[in-house]
């Protein structure tokens, strides 16, 4: 019956119709929203639901996207059928009319504040492959879901209800993430060199797996097949039961069936939880339950490498797409132990003929200082590894070494400086004196540094006119003072520039390094040339520093007689003076001859250290040596790995650290605490590890800013120092860090404390996020309408709710007057009483109560109950009585059923399908095409019908002088075969194409291979050649049908009556047509599926084709769509393939020139002098203007002597090339590809290849074509 208002009138919507007549005509789900209940409901019967409601569902009804809406304060549930079919699975029909808290109880918690932000604000929201865990096929399954909530308001403009528009990702997230895994681990496979790598690989990239493979396990079998051992393992700790290090094949309990492995066949094991206790849950929280086990086979050989045990996540099914994905990662695993094994032999090899040179390696003795020993020991060995060609260090390694190598400098030079002035100080240095062009050395030794002041965005100016006489120096120690000077202004320098400035005195000279850097405090200036003071608070490039460089300066400027003084304001720079006596000493006799070493190489020399490790400040060592760390970073968009941000000012300690933890977490990397604390406000990371001693803001600078700060205050925070003993350590754990590191430290010290600092973090977390579910889980079971029951053990005595009774259909007087045995159980069915029975005295002695139950109504109807329960004890400890709830799940276990078995049937049917079409598109192009003055579309799409392939095809083919092929084809009939003749027509296509034939001898030539193939073959097809420099269209057409033709100023029409027999039919001679093609001209080749019908004859729709043609106005690559949607609104039966082809408007912008030759003396020359005179018109450059222009005469001059008149010169120019061509009548072609001098006419053909871009020659109706390609010139 129809609605009515509050007056009385029927309620109907605005085209005149109720409700009832709506829910009636829209389908299976408006037929179950009639069946609902509603009177039970608080919206009440439809007829008195407000018009906002009404008009709400007829939207969501008619809609053929994926709708549902809840309506009202509990937000009644209502949908459409496409959202039936794609989300709700088992859920149907019973969410129907129920509360929205109900129906996605699973997933409460994830929408829940979504909803209320619609309904509190008003505010629409929008989420993108959101991942839901539903229970909607029996089981928690992941899926992944765009959707947007939208606010519905009633008719008083209030909001009533949220709408929203959903569309499931699941298959297309999956689907990426189990491809991501694949490519990156295959690319690195394929560079691996040894068996450890292998394994290294495949722990890396399947331990970032985790949500598709929870672990994994990798074994290789012994020589004799006997035994196999664990080479590697992912997610899964060492000496797990389920991962022992060796599986003995012939014992009865093994762990994995590895006898069945051994003989090549896979096996998926579905109890899990029965073989092992606590296994690893990888990214879930829930252990898996099936595992792949996929034997390491490599074709031609017999017995396998060994076997990949891959756990399955237990939130997706192990359908043919999973176990595909797991048999892939097994055979790529299976081709890196090959490749590694040969080239594991090839190394040992190789390293046997190497071993005598190691031998030949000493160690360097008779130095005399005990520090440059050690430091000898590790600069000699990383020096001969990094220059050894012969033995090249694998990446990792090397990036190692020069850690190694850069670090070891480093600290032989602060060695050198030490030792240097220990010398000073006792007096047994002296300098050597000798002659020096100071001005000239002193330029050149600041000129090493220009590379890194100007890298640093800065300026040097060198200011050092030359000196009247030599000056009298030590050459080493002066190049000591003005590089620790010059290394000194750029640490402390960030905008402006740097000047070195030497000048003539009274009685010396005197340097000045002036920079606008940071500038010193007064109270410091006096303190700067003190051994070991260093100035704090300032702002630096690097932390690190000895504190001897100033002082040694000065010690130096002393031994020559002179001194070192500065001048300094904070934030406006530094200007450091070094005076020095011209005749400070003369070289004695008794002094070693000066030194041969001149010029530049000697300035390369004694700055070498200093320009490193500046160049270390300004380009961070990581992000040469640790360009792997990005990269493996970034190997998977959804890599859930926690990031780690690694704080040092040491380019080469952050580079270190960063390569140990990689392989583990992502990683970030900053400077000094300001620009960490930047990027934790940016980008908070999972843990932050920190130096302590840095420019800027050091460690604990940085820590109090992290725990300042609500948004960062529990990040763990773990730091590292130098400082050693429990003071340092207690200073850092009292500061707030949760961890504190001494240097120098082992790697797998760093990745356990790391690794500890996580988990505790997790577990806090996770322990935050439980309590945080166990209130909403609280929340949700109060609102939740289920019935609720006590029963009293001692005396048998049951009370229930109101729900309870109903359900039982028991009055509460029958409760209490006849308890649990005279009131519940005889209701319960006969079969399922003892089974209850026993249920609950095993609960009265603290058994888990959960069962189903059938139950008798009155009139003898069985209804499916559950019962779920839980024992109170006493105050005693004695059990007391049982407590639970009771619900029906009749309709659902009904429903779930039928929709099982409905799923199953369409799964079945679109795999078979989706098959079908990934065969099909596979065989035809998978580039775009582009070719020239041509804009294409094209389009392939499989019919619903039937599951196998088609032999419908098409492509677009490049061919020489601009001109571009356009091929479409259909080999009868359906299946491999049709489809496999279709592969061998395309790729036949294309080899006679690069012939550059005429397209009926195409057509002839592809007709014998048709008839080769066998009597039954038979396909149609039309090849069509367009030439933009003539603006033609040239075809030819085997029983194809016809082309349509839609040009600018005319009708569209079809290019009908020149059609052949099909191929394969017996020889036949073609027609071949030529037209003309305008620019705009529009070209459509399509094959019979899109325009034939059952029920109307192929005429018709080829008609319906053409009309729809003439009124497109969408843009091309949108055509093809369009056409399918207007002639099959039903969808296609058959397979359909489009072709379109449309002349831009590019051809607007070409240029052609033409030039009809004679065979006269002067033809040659007046063709020169034509093109000439038309390049010069095109602004095309000279140099270029006289290759073409040579080409001209070749070419006319080849088709004079040669050929035969008529002869004609063509030119053409496009926006990105010109082409040339020259016709004549001989219907011979050059022999020769490539020709030689001793070639007939090889010069001339000689000169186009090395000259022109491109070049060939082609067949015409009345002889030949020689065409090239120049790309385009410049201006001149």
């Amino acid at each position: 019956m129809a609605g009515s208002d509050e007056t009385g009138a029927p309620v109907t919507g605005a085209d005149g119709s109720d409700i009832y007549d709506v829910l009636r005509t829209s389908g299976q789900v408006g037929a179950d929203l009639l069946a609902v209940d509603w009177e039970s409901t608080r919206l009440g019967p439809p007829g008195s639901w407000p018009q906002s409601l009404q008009t709400a569902l007829r939207i969501i009804l008619s809609s053929r996207f994926s709708m549902w809406m809840g309506w009202g304060p509990e937000l009644t549930f209502f949908c459409n059928d496409s959202y039936r079919r794609d989300t709700l699975g088992t859920k149907y029909p019973w969410a129907l009319g129920r509360p929205l808290s109900e129906v996605w109880a699973e997933i409460w918690t994830d929408i829940s504040p979504r909803i209320d932000a619609v309904m509190g604000a008003g505010t629409a929201t929008w989420d993108e492959a959101l991942m839901l865990f539903l229970e909607r096929s029996g089981y928690a399954e992941e899926t992944y879901h765009t959707f947007s909530y939208s606010p519905l308001t009633d008719d008083a403009g209030r909001i009533a209800g949220v709408l929203c528009v959903v569309s499931e990702d699941t298959l297309r997230v999956v689907s990426e993430r189990r491809m991501a895994i694949l490519r990156d681990l295959g690319s690195e496979l394929a560079t691996v060199r040894t068996e450890a790598q292998v394994f290294a690989a495949a722990e890396r990239h399947l331990g970032t797996a985790a949500t598709s493979l929870p672990f994994t396990l990798l074994y290789l079998f012994d020589d004799d097949m006997a035994t196999a051992r664990l080479a590697g393992a992912s997610g899964i700790s060492d000496g797990h039961p389920a991962a022992p290090a060796v599986i003995d094949l012939a014992a009865p309990d093994q762990p994995w069936p590895a006898a069945t492995l051994a003989r090549g066949r896979a096996v998926t094991v579905t109890d899990l939880g029965e073989r092992f206790r606590a296994l690893p849950t990888g990214a879930w929280s829930e252990p898996p339950t099936q595992a792949r086990l996929v034997p390491l086979t490599q074709q031609g050989r017999s017995e396998p490498y060994g076997f990949l045990v891959a756990s399955l996540n237990r939130y997706r099914l192990f359908d043919e797409a999973y176990q595909g994905f797991v048999d892939l990662i097994a055979g790529q695993l299976a081709a890196g132990i090959a490749s590694a094994r040969a080239y594991e032999a090839e190394r040992r090899r190789a390293e046997a003929l190497a071993e005598l040179d190691r031998a030949k390696t000493t160690f360097f003795t008779n130095i005399s200082h005990e520090f440059r020993t050690p430091l000898t020991l590790l600069l000699g060995p990383a020096e001969d590894a990094l220059a050894d060609p012969a033995n090249p260090l694998p990446p990792a390694q090397q990036e190692r070494v020069e850690i190694m190598h850069r670090n070891a400098q480093r600290l032989l030079g602060l060695v050198n400086s030490l030792l240097d002035f220990s010398r000073l100080e006792a007096g047994t240095t002296s300098p050597r004196y000798e002659p020096l062009d100071l001005a000239g050395y002193t330029a050149e030794l600041a000129e090493t540094f220009r590379p890194a002041i100007e890298r640093a965005g800065l300026t040097l100016t060198v200011d050092c006119p030359p000196l009247p006489e030599p000056v009298h120096a030590d050459r080493d120690m002066w190049a000591k003072i003005v590089l620790n000077l010059l290394s000194n202004a750029l640490k402390f320098t960030f905008v402006g520039g740097i000047t070195v400035r030497l000048d003539r005195t009274e009685d010396g000279v005197e340097l000045v390094v002036i920079d606008t850097g940071v500038g010193i405090e007064p109270a410091n200036q006096a303190r700067v040339f003190e051994r070991f003071h260093r100035v704090t608070g300032v702002r630096s490039r690097a932390y690190e520093g000895s504190g001897i460089g100033l002082a040694l300066v000065a010690e130096l400027a002393r031994l020559h007689g002179g001194t070192a003084t500065v001048q300094s304001a904070p934030d406006e720079g530094s200007a450091f003076a070094v005076r020095i006596r011209r005749d400070a000493g003369r070289p004695s006799t008794d002094q070693p001859a000066s030194r041969a070493t001149e010029g530049g190489a000697d300035a390369n020399r004694h700055a070498e250290r200093f320009v490193t490790e500046a160049m270390r400040w300004l380009d961070p060592v990581e992000s040469r040596a640790t360009g792997r760390t990005a990269a493996a970073t970034a190997a998977s968009a959804l890599d859930d790995r926690p990031r780690v941000l690694v704080v040092d000012d040491n380019a080469d300690m952050r580079a270190y650290i960063a390569s140990l933890l990689v392989d583990h977490y992502r990683v970030d990397t900053a400077p000094d605490g300001q620009a960490a604390l930047e990027h934790v406000r940016a980008n908070p990371p999972d843990l932050v590890l920190t130096d302590v001693m840095m420019p800027n803001l050091d460690g604990f600078g940085l820590l109090a800013a992290l725990r300042a700060e609500p948004a960062t205050t529990l990040i763990p925070v773990v730091m590292l120092s130098a400082r050693a003993g429990d003071g340092a350590t207690v200073e850092g754990l009292e500061a707030g860090a949760d961890d504190y590191l001494v240097k120098p430290f082992s790697g797998r010290e760093l990745l356990a404390r790391i690794r500890a600092n996580l988990e505790l973090d997790r577990s806090r977390r996770a322990r935050d996020e439980l309590e945080r579910s166990r209130k909403l889980l609280d929340q949700a079971q109060r609102l939740a309408a289920v019935g609720s029951w006590e029963l009293d053990l001692e005396t048998g005595a049951i009370v229930g709710s109101d729900e309870y009774v109903r359900q039982l259909q028991l009055s509460p007087e029958d409760l209490r007057s006849g308890g649990f045995d005279e009131a519940v159980l005889r209701r319960v069915h006969p079969d399922d009483a003892d089974r209850i029975r026993a249920s609950i005295e095993a609960a009265a002695q603290g058994e888990p109560l959960d069962f189903e139950v059938r139950l008798l109504d009155p009139d003898g109807t069985v209804r499916l109950h559950r019962a779920i329960g839980e024992l109170d004890r006493d105050a005693d400890g004695r059990p007391a009585r049982l407590r639970g709830s009771i619900q029906d799940i009749t309709e659902q276990r009904t429903a779930e059923q039928a929709l099982a078995a409905a799923t199953a049937a369409q799964e079945a049917a679109a795999r078979e399908h989706r098959i079908a079409d990934e065969l099909q598109r596979s065989l035809l192009p998978a580039h775009r095409f582009d070719p020239d003055q041509l804009d294409v579309a094209t389009f392939y799409r499989a019919g619903v019908e039937g599951t196998q392939v088609g032999g419908d095809w098409y492509d677009v083919i490049e061919l020489g002088a601009d001109r571009t092929a356009l091929v479409m084809g259909d080999v009868m009939g359906r299946g491999v075969r049709a489809a496999a003749v279709m592969g061998q027509l395309r790729a036949a296509v294309r080899a006679y194409a690069r012939l550059d034939l005429p397209p009926a001898d195409v057509l002839e030539f592809l007709d014998g291979v048709v008839r080769d193939l066998g009597d039954d073959q038979i396909v149609t097809c039309v090849y069509a050649v367009y030439d933009p420099g003539h603006g033609t269209l040239t075809y030819a057409n085997a029983g194809h049908l016809p082309p349509v033709l839609v040009t600018p100023d005319g009708p569209a029409r079809l290019l009908s009556g020149t059609a052949g027999p099909p191929l394969g039919t017996g020889p036949h001679t073609l027609i071949e047509v030529q037209i003309d093609l305008p620019a705009g001209a529009l070209l459509a080749l399509y094959t019979d599926g899109l325009v034939e019908q059952r029920d109307s004859d192929l005429e018709d729709g080829i008609e319906a084709l053409v009309t729809q043609l003439a009124k497109v106005d969408v843009p091309l690559e949108d055509v093809p769509g369009t056409l399918v949607e207007a002639l099959l609104p039903d969808g296609p039966a058959d397979d359909i393939a489009v072709l379109l082809a449309q002349v831009t408007g590019q051809l607007q912008q070409t240029t052609s020139a033409i030039r009809h030759i004679t065979a006269e003396e002067r033809a040659v020359h007046d063709a020169r002098r034509f093109a000439a005179g038309v390049l010069d018109d095109w602004d095309v450059s000279n140099a270029r203007a006289s290759e073409i222009v040579l080409l001209v005469s070749e070419l006319v001059t080849n088709a004079i002597v040669y050929g035969r008149p008529p002869i004609e010169l063509r030119m053409r120019r496009t926006p990105t090339h010109i082409v040339l061509e020259v016709y004549d009548s001989a219907p011979f072609l050059p022999r020769k590809l490539r020709p030689t001098p001793e070639d007939e006419h090889g010069r001339g053909l000689q000169l186009v290849a090395h000259l022109a871009n491109r070049w060939g020659t082609r067949p015409t109706q009345d002889g030949k074509a020689v065409w090239c390609v120049f790309s385009t010139p410049s201006t001149a």
